[in-house]
């Protein structure tokens, strides 16, 4: 199905201040470039570096995935693509990027949802991320969301959340981008869970942070869940 490229109402929030100055940026990109990379404010040719770091977390084959600021449903693309079977669920606080998802797959579980304000029953095996944080009008109060949108992500999965960020190690930064130190996020991360990574090697500009929810240790203080990808140990 073709995409419809009716400009139907503002994008709306329930989030206050910062956030709010965001979705109404997005109205006024989608406003001028209908269904576009440009309206979701990504650089053509970089989703599959980007939707790769965050399916490399584990084996999410037959896994739920919540897919947080979902925009079109991009992501769903990349997992049919790559035929990688999985329960996904996409939402966003944009209704014009919600009602372009669901007609480009009218199958699929798009949601227009506030996940810091709406009272969830559910969970998702893996909770994803990508690229929903890189702009901002308030770099300050930015982080201060940022902190509660990872806490509550961690909060809806049964398995991990995968989140990433425009680096601080950079030539340059846009005016209202959102560079995040690497090593700032990794701190903040570890408040939540033991078990975390940082992988600054898909884009010199760009990372992401993988935080586990299982933290079971063996009695060599190695994580479980790595302990079995582990080859037998040799007789030394």
């Amino acid at each position: 199905m073709k995409p419809s490229t009716k400009k139907s109402g503002a994008c709306t929030s329930k989030f206050s201040g910062a956030v709010e100055q965001v979705a109404a940026v997005f109205q006024e990109e989608f406003k001028k470039y209908g269904y576009s990379l440009e309206s979701v404010m990504w650089n053509k040719g970089t989703q599959d570096a980007h939707f790769m770091a965050k399916f490399d977390i584990a084996n999410i084959a037959g896994s739920r995935i919540l897919d947080v600021g979902c925009g079109f449903g991009h992501m769903l693309d990349y997992l049919q693509a790559w035929n990688i079977k999985a329960q996904y669920t996409g939402i966003d606080i944009c209704p014009e990027f919600i009602d372009i998802a669901r007609q480009r797959h009218p199958e699929a579980d798009f949601r227009l949802l506030n996940i810091l304000e709406a009272d969830i029953k559910e969970k998702w095996d893996w909770v994803f991320l990508v690229g929903a944080f890189n702009y901002t009008t308030n770099r300050r109060l930015w982080w201060e969301y940022v902190k509660k949108m990872i806490t509550r992500m961690y909060d809806l999965c049964a398995q991990g959340v995968a989140v990433d960020f425009l680096s601080s190690y950079v030539d340059f930064q846009k005016e209202h981008s959102f560079h995040a130190q690497p090593e700032k996020v990794f701190s903040f991360a570890k408040t939540i869970t033991r078990r975390v990574t940082l992988r600054h090697d898909y884009m010199p500009y760009d990372y992401t942070v993988y935080l586990y929810r299982n933290q079971d240790i063996t009695s060599n203080n190695i994580f479980s869940d790595y302990k079995k990808k582990l080859p037998p140990e040799p007789n030394l």
